[in-house]
């Protein structure tokens, strides 16, 4: 796709090496030049890809950026640096923690960590104004009161203390790494030979200071701002900085956009006689050439329900007065958009919108944090790194927790170091039956568990999998809902060997090229977009044959159909990152008194190392408890107090079980409610210090149901050795099969429930796939799950195939004939209306 440009435009793209400022008001294309100007420099000035460094200000620009790069430079786009001046500033501290003052493994706090942390601190009312307050003392030498000074001191040790940095800190820690160590700013600045900076009015003081550094050596720096508008005012960031620029650089060239290509006319003029009374820093005459058919109107209403019925007739009327769209067809509900300045506005409207009967999709525009699981699984990520984070504990309780629980856990926590604490003691005075003690008990098992995760797992994908998998909250996809009734992907031949093909293809980062298939390719265009293959091309839009570049046809596919194999492939290619139980893990289990946490001690404790499943080694001991053996222990586990006599006192056992555990992840079933805290209380009074961590397979046996979740019972289901039960050799030997039993199934599942993304795609796969066989699983997955995805309200795949149809002159069916295999215009219809996709 060839990108056009204006004389303007390409003043700059085209200008030489050197400094070059860009000025431009809204919509006359700044992004668009920026973009010009890397491709320029590739491919005119043969300046490698990897030597360009472009940054932007939000993780969106770096995105569009980055996606407007691959038409411009092909899969050489990779190679450039983007991104934010946050991450970058974030990798560089990560590169040298050591030397910035902190140590390796940083957290990043977000604003809901900095707020949980604040409220601990006893500043909940001012936690707005004071992180305000703060951002300007660090990024403009705003000077605060002694009493702000002092809060601030704590906060930041607290951060410190935890290896946590905020997001001012980013900014500053570089800047001031670099000034520390000019040796170290040398060597970051020596990794590009050319800087682009987007949207340049937004850059603060702290952040003009690190891009000067990594342009200091060759000067050679792009910059690209509006000096009326800046969002960032808050932070430190002033427009003047553009003039700064100006006066600082040996400007080579310096251009004007001054041609809007966003908004009509009419919109344009009312917005600049808005603005006229504004001061503006460079000379300019801004003009927008494209006439619209519409005059700006500014109206007001009594109430929002006033406002929403406007709306609704005056779409109505459009839609009598102008029937024809400017691509010929009827203007038809999707023709239609409405702006909003919140969430809660776009929220209101919607709801009026369905009770008029009225289609309407609610734009995607919410952080992924707000998502409930995904949030969820940020929080748990937090925990992960450091068990220990009261801030990070609260902030997970508050993902998993009924409001009321919470309610009554804040007024129970004294201190911002005690937090778990008081789950525990809420959890031991409330009644044992009540719903809320369960709910408190299992997030403490659950905080259990999520300290002993980093052992377990040797990459993120396979921690954040079991994440998703041993969740505190209710969430199935409709994957998991229906997997019992699909096919494994590892069990699916043809699918496993296109999965080898993609594997490769991503590890070399090549081409998938697409031939065409009647419609066919589109769909599977977009299924590979969605699971992250952003090089998928069509054959005949491939100028030249790569050696690496990956055929996708007709020949890959199954009995099923194509469509049905590589929806499978993708999922067995994705799961490959998914793990499974560590190689080397060592289960355990003890025998006590009795049957009390506080008081009871142990009388047997074993050990059983296993590697890929099967046992090797084993560690068993009897322990001389201090405390007489209760007559119903006796009765389970069958030790007196004659048979310990002779046995080595706890104090001596515990450094060899020690020794046998060595650095290997420690599993237990059911220790969170029971053995972890008779451990924990014994070595602590026996003086032994460490933080014992142990994983428990009881809520991962929970999770993936199927009947009772108790040792014994779970081995009988797995063909496993029983043993005796109650004795711990044996009950450890047990545990090293069930263990492996269960992360097999759990693996397995999460293959089968995978890439739930790319259901829109594999619905209209299915309904363009000639060589589609329906069997049972392929009519669930097209009739009970794939149609719903592709017709509902959150679904873009039709509005991608429409499209892409027209622009490449695909011979496949027209929109209406795909929708109609679909389920109909009226199902689609009806599915839009529904709050729930999933219904």
């Amino acid at each position: 796709m060839r990108l056009t440009f204006t004389s303007q435009q390409r003043r700059a793209i085209e200008a030489p090496l050197g400094a070059v400022l860009v000025v431009a008001g809204p919509g006359a294309g700044k992004t668009a030049s920026l973009i010009g100007r890397v491709g320029y420099l590739a491919a005119r000035l043969r300046i490698p890809a990897g030597r360009i460094l472009a940054v932007t200000f939000t993780n969106k620009a770096a995105e569009e950026v980055a996606a407007r790069l691959t038409s411009v430079l092909g899969p050489k786009s990779a190679e450039v640096r983007r991104s934010t001046i946050h991450a970058l500033c974030a990798d560089i501290l990560r590169e040298f923690a050591e030397a910035a003052g902190l140590q390796p493994g940083f957290g990043i706090a977000d604003e809901e960590y900095q707020r949980t942390l604040l409220r601990q601190m006893r500043q909940g009312q001012r936690t707005p104004q004071l992180l305000k307050l703060f951002g300007k003392h660090r990024l403009m030498e705003y000077r605060l009161t002694p009493n702000d000074q002092q809060l601030f001191r704590e906060y930041q040790k607290t951060l410190r203390r935890r290896n946590i940095v905020d997001f001012d800190d980013l900014v500053v820690l570089t800047g001031e790494l670099f000034l520390a160590h000019p040796e170290i700013a040398t060597d970051v600045a020596g990794r590009w030979d050319y800087v682009l900076v987007d949207e340049f009015q937004d850059v603060n003081r702290a952040q003009y200071e690190i891009l000067r550094r990594l342009a200091q050596a060759h000067g050679n720096i792009f910059a690209v701002g509006d000096d009326e508008q800046s969002i960032f005012s808050w932070a430190g960031a002033d427009p003047a900085v553009l003039k700064r620029f100006q006066s600082e650089y040996r400007v080579v060239a310096e251009v004007v956009l001054d041609i809007n290509h966003r908004t009509t006319h009419q919109i344009f003029g009312a917005a600049r006689r808005l603005l006229q009374g504004n001061p503006s820093l460079f000379k300019k005459e801004l003009t927008a050439p494209r006439i619209g058919a519409f005059e700006v109107r500014a109206l007001a209403f009594s109430d929002d329900d006033a406002e929403a019925q406007w709306i609704l007739a005056d779409i109505a009327e459009d839609r009598t007065a102008m029937p024809i769209s400017a691509s010929g067809a009827v203007l038809d509900w999707g023709d239609f958009a409405v702006l909003y300045r919140k969430h809660e506005v776009g929220n209101r409207l919607e709801t009026a919108f369905l009770k008029a009967g009225v289609p309407c999709r609610l734009a995607k525009g919410r952080p992924l944090s707000e998502d409930k699981v995904i949030g969820q699984v940020i929080a748990a990520l937090a925990l992960v790194r450091d068990p220990r984070d009261a801030s990070a504990a609260e902030t997970f309780a508050r993902k998993v927790l009924p409001p009321h629980l919470m309610q009554r856990l804040e007024a129970e926590v004294g201190s911002e170091s005690d937090f778990l604490l008081a789950v525990r003691d809420l959890a031991g005075a409330m009644p044992q039956g009540d719903p809320d003690t369960k709910k408190l008990w299992r997030l403490i098992y659950r905080v259990e568990n999520l300290a002993a995760m980093p052992r377990k797992h040797a990459t993120l994908t396979a921690l954040v999998d079991e994440l998703l998998t041993e969740r505190a909250g209710v969430f199935k996809n409709v994957l998991e809902d229906r997997h019992e009734d699909l096919a494994d992907p590892s069990g699916v031949p043809a699918a496993v060997a296109l999965a080898s093909r993609l594997a490769a293809a991503r590890a070399a980062k090549s081409r998938v090229v697409l031939e065409r298939m009647n419609g066919l390719e589109i769909a599977l265009r977009g299924m590979l977009f969605s699971a992250g293959f952003k090089l998928a091309l069509y054959a005949d839009e491939v100028e030249q044959n790569e050696l690496d570049d990956m055929r996708l046809g007709t020949a890959d596919a199954g009995p099923e159909g194509l469509a049905y194999t590589l929806f499978k492939a993708l999922q067995a290619e994705h799961a490959r990152a998914l793990g499974g139980a560590p190689r080397r893990y060592v289960t355990f289990d003890l025998e006590t008194t009795g049957m009390d946490t506080g008081s009871c001690e142990i009388v047997e404790i074993a050990a059983v190392r296993a590697e890929a499943g099967q046992p090797v080694d084993e560690f068993h001991s009897l322990v001389c408890a201090q405390v007489p053996v209760e007559p119903g222990a006796q009765l389970q586990h069958g030790y007196s107090d004659a048979d310990l006599a002779g046995a080595p006192r706890f104090e001596a056992v515990w450094p060899a079980f020690q020794k046998f555990v060595g650095a290997d992840p420690l599993v237990a079933h059911n220790g969170q409610d029971f053995d972890i805290p008779v451990l924990r209380r014994m070595t602590a009074a026996a003086g032994f210090t460490g933080h014992l961590q142990a994983y428990d397979s009881l809520p991962l046996a929970r999770s993936l149901g199927g009947g009772s979740a108790r040792l014994t019972a779970l081995a009988a289901r797995f063909g496993i050795e029983v043993g005796r039960a109650h004795h711990a050799l044996d009950d450890a030997r047990m545990l090293v099969g069930v263990y492996h039993e269960l992360e097999r199934q759990r693996i397995t599942r999460a293959r089968k429930a995978s890439l739930v993304n790319l259901l829109p795609y594999l619905g209209l796969a299915f309904a363009l796939d000639q060589g589609r066989r329906d069997t049972d699983e392929v009519r669930i997955l097209f009739d009970d799950i794939a149609k719903i995805r592709a017709l509902g309200r959150f679904s873009d795949c039709l509005e991608f195939y429409d499209a892409e149809r027209a622009r490449t002159g695909s011979r496949g069916l027209s929109l209406d004939e795909v929708i109609e295999r679909l389920g109909g215009r009226k199902r689609m219809e009806s599915l839009r209306e529904e709050r729930d996709v999933s219904s």
